[in-house]
């Protein structure tokens, strides 16, 4: 196991308290650095705290896939500069944010946090029932001494012509509201990997017969729960249809920074290609418009392993050189594969949007 010692982690829930109890005994981090490596996948390094979200990286098509531990041991160990993974999340069960699940659990030994169906499919795939946590929406996991998750039930993303049939379509999809106590004050950010808009935001999502709330209102709740009056920064995505998320989103929870999503990949990925087309906000312009009216500054990832800094100062891009070195990336910019056209341009917004 590569997975740092030491490390703690305590699960609570909206109704429910468990695990041993923090003390502050961690100083509060400056910032929170923050890796993108395509698709929806996110390293967090919060002092000596680290948080991966969904962590695709092995190669697959449209023919399928096979998890590649060994390619999963070699991102990790580029992305860790000693914080290591104290716990694992993922927003939904579906190739492109799951599949890679069981070895990142053996090569870390931490816990994933993910619906229940993504965690009976890890098990069935070798997963140790102990390390995989299904969660429901509401949840509050604590993640070192200065850091909590808040699991907000989310919605997946739909076609132009596609609903939720009443709020029951689709698979179960979460959200994650992060907050960290720095030394300059409490930071916040919303990482949803998947998501419509629109009406779709302020149906309930109806599962089994059970009532588990709107998106947008499991979204307030979280929030309202942190005693924080919004987040600054948003990691929204997919591409499509993000619009009708922005137009809601930007004016009620006072959001300053975006840093879009699930893109760079479609019908086939290999990281070690890198970014296989550019995110081009020509091809969103109503998206673009929104983020404008509201002077929300977006940073647009060049290519796999781009970094970022987060503090009460705002967000600043960071050099990545070790992690792009070791996964045969440049420096800077696209490459070593040349780029390709979007296959899905003129297709991220709809009519109605």
């Amino acid at each position: 196991m590569m997975r740092k010692l030491g490390s703690i982690l305590a699960f609570t829930t909206a109704m429910a308290l468990s695990g041993p109890a923090f003390s502050q005994t961690s100083p509060k981090p400056d910032d929170v650095r923050m890796t993108w490596f395509g698709i929806t996948n996110w390293y967090y390094e919060i002092g000596d705290t680290g948080i991966l979200v969904d962590g695709v990286v092995s190669q697959y098509d449209e023919k399928g896939a096979k998890s590649d531990q060994g390619l999963v041991e070699r991102a990790y160990k580029a992305l860790d500069r000693g914080a290591g993974v104290d716990s694992i999340f993922i927003g939904h069960e579906h190739s492109d944010h799951s599949f890679d699940a069981v070895s990142w659990a053996k090569v870390t030994g931490s816990k994933i946090y993910t619906s229940e169906v993504a965690c009976t499919a890890a098990i069935a795939k070798g997963l140790p029932q102990a390390q995989c946590h299904p969660v429901y929406g509401g949840e509050v996991i604590k993640v070192g001494d200065n850091t909590e998750v808040r699991v907000v039930r989310w919605l997946h993303s739909m076609g132009c012509d596609d609903t939720s049939e009443g709020g029951t379509k689709g698979i179960e999809t979460f959200g994650f509201l992060f907050t960290v106590n720095t030394s300059s004050g409490k930071l916040s950010w919303f990482m949803s990997d998947s998501g419509a808009g629109g009406q779709e935001l302020v149906t309930n999502r109806l599962v089994n017969g059970k009532d588990f709330g709107s998106p947008l209102g499991n979204l307030a709740k979280a929030v309202r729960s942190t005693g924080l009056g919004g987040f600054d920064l948003w990691q929204g995505g997919p591409e499509s249809r993000v619009v009708n998320q922005a137009r809601t989103l930007l004016p009620v929870f006072n959001i300053k920074y975006f840093m879009p999503q699930h893109y760079g990949a479609r019908g086939g990925y290999n990281i070690l290609s890198g970014l296989h087309y550019a995110y081009k906000e020509e091809e969103q312009p109503k998206l673009k418009k929104v983020l404008d009216e509201y002077g929300v500054k977006s940073f647009i990832s060049q290519n796999y392993f781009d970094s970022y800094s987060y503090s009460a100062k705002g967000v600043t891009s960071l050099s990545s050189d070790k992690a792009k070195s070791a996964m045969g990336l440049p420096m800077s910019g696209p490459g070593p594969k040349p780029q390709e056209a979007n296959p899905r341009a003129g297709k991220l917004e709809c009519e109605a949007d």
